[in-house]
């Protein structure tokens, strides 16, 4: 299988239109502004309930990052003593039979199902208050009939009005013993044992994990619906821009050990992970399970599509987005990627990688790290992710008003040779401030030039 490397994570975000303006538009920092926003994630799921009723789950995870954090107030009762800050936040869920109106305004239609989830995140530090790889998630459910519906989701955070925010759905419940199309839940893990499905769901909306495999369990239209038992996945890899198919990145004929009949479906919270188990069962809807060796694929979009012999038209598709959680900010766009290679290459390689045609500068970045990953069997680059991460801290930790960090003397340390084994400050009477860098092959000596953090190299040995 062709290995791409991590850069096409860069390409989904380059304009293909007026490549010189992107140029001229895109830096470091603007990039930054744009990447650097908050997650919140929301899905609902459809299983097959006791009886001819359908279970509908709305599942819901949000970062740290996404909640406005309140100190602790001395009159209040924090759960454990080291805790320093608390979000309360509340998830109300309202069901509403039809489809949404197309305005903002209030529906009148009928309401069905109406319920609310809440609860107070506590944390220790001002830190993890902006963390984005922590976070708070949970569900709310119930179950429904036959039917065309909507949903209504708002999500008060701080306990103020002016920290709402919601989001309307459609979806259907179909008829389990005549549907014609199938749904495709995503699974972080997934196992068939004994009498039981169980699974672990994954719960970032529409995305994956960048670099992990995961699971489906695809919905199977009632046998009554296909003239045939013989069922293909198709994985297509979108390209940027376009609604078309793109290439098939993956393809799997779905055998009958992968097949089973479910019924009795349940979500419930297990360890903090949201959990589904289902029975299996004769009587039940069919479903089809299969494990996705995402590990393989490139950081891009890409579009389920479920076949059957017989037929033209994919008998249900679903498109998903990889993403990569914590991904350095200068590979959200190949402009931005190739000109921070100017810390380690010279400025005649950097013209030559930076000329041409946007495909042939792809080609040429890809193959520059290409040459240079220590794991040329798997997709991800480690070397290429250490030296872009080192640029987003030498921004974060070095920069001044003057000057972006990767520009500064420590910065430039940083990105050649990573953390210092030990970093000393002296404070000599009558002079500079000095920070002294010691690797284990080198020492670095810093003097402050301003006072407020900027410091330039005088010495290395």
């Amino acid at each position: 299988m062709q290995k791409f490397s991590v850069l096409l994570a860069a390409i989904l975000f380059i304009s293909v239109f007026d490549a010189d303006a992107q140029r001229r538009l895109t830096t470091y920092e603007s990039l930054l502004q744009r990447t650097d926003r908050p997650s919140s994630y929301v899905d609902h799921v459809l299983l097959p309930a006791d009886d001819s009723s359908t279970q509908f789950t709305v599942i819901f995870r949000i970062d740290y990052d996404f909640l406005p954090f309140l100190r602790i107030r001395s009159d209040m009762a924090p759960p454990r003593a080291d805790a320093e800050y608390f979000a309360p936040l509340r998830m109300g869920l309202e069901v509403f039979e039809g489809t949404a109106p197309t305005s903002r305004r209030a529906s009148n239609a009928p309401s069905v199902f109406r319920d609310a989830w809440q609860d107070t995140i506590w944390v220790d530090t001002f830190e993890e208050t902006k963390s984005r790889t922590d976070y708070t998630q949970g569900f709310i459910h119930t179950l429904l009939d036959e039917g065309v519906y909507h949903y209504e989701l708002q999500l008060a955070r701080a306990g103020s009005v002016r920290e709402q925010s919601s989001s309307r759905r459609n979806f259907t419940v179909e008829n389990y013993e005549e549907s014609e199309q199938s749904e495709f839940i995503l699974l972080s893990n997934l196992s068939v044992s004994g009498n039981q499905l169980n699974g672990t769901l994954l719960n970032y909306g529409n995305n994956v994990l960048y670099g992990q495999d995961y699971h489906l369990l695809i919905k199977l239209p009632a046998e009554t619906a296909v003239e045939t038992d013989e069922f293909t996945l198709n994985i297509h890899r979108l390209s940027s821009g376009s609604s078309d198919d793109g290439d098939i990145r993956h393809t799997e004929t779905i055998s009958t050990d992968q097949i089973v009949n479910l019924s009795s479906a349940r979500v419930f919270k297990d360890d903090e992970e949201i959990s589904l188990q289902a029975d299996l069962n004769n009587e039940g809807v069919r479903y089809a399970y299969v494990e996705i060796p995402n590990q393989e694929f490139e950081n891009a979009r890409y579009r389920f599509r479920l076949m059957t012999e017989g037929r033209d038209e994919p008998i249900g598709e679903r498109t998903i987005n990889s993403q990569w959680i914590d991904m350095p900010v200068s590979l959200y766009n190949l402009d931005v990627a190739i000109e921070m290679l100017k810390f380690i290459v010279d400025d005649n390689e950097l013209r030559r990688i930076n000329s041409g045609s946007t495909s042939e500068r792809e080609r040429k970045f890809r193959e520059f790290w290409a040459q240079r990953d220590p794991t040329p069997d798997t997709e991800f680059n480690e070397l290429m992710a250490e030296y872009y991460r080192r640029i987003d801290h030498a921004y974060e930790n070095f920069s001044s008003l003057q000057t972006p960090g990767y520009e500064t003397d420590q910065g430039r340390a940083y990105i050649l040779y990573g953390a210092p084994d030990n970093i000393e400050r002296r404070l000599p009477t009558n002079a500079p401030t000095r920070e002294v860098w010691e690797y284990p092959n080198r020492t670095l000596i810093f003097e402050a030039t301003t006072g407020f953090g900027d410091f330039r190299l005088v010495s290395e040995s």
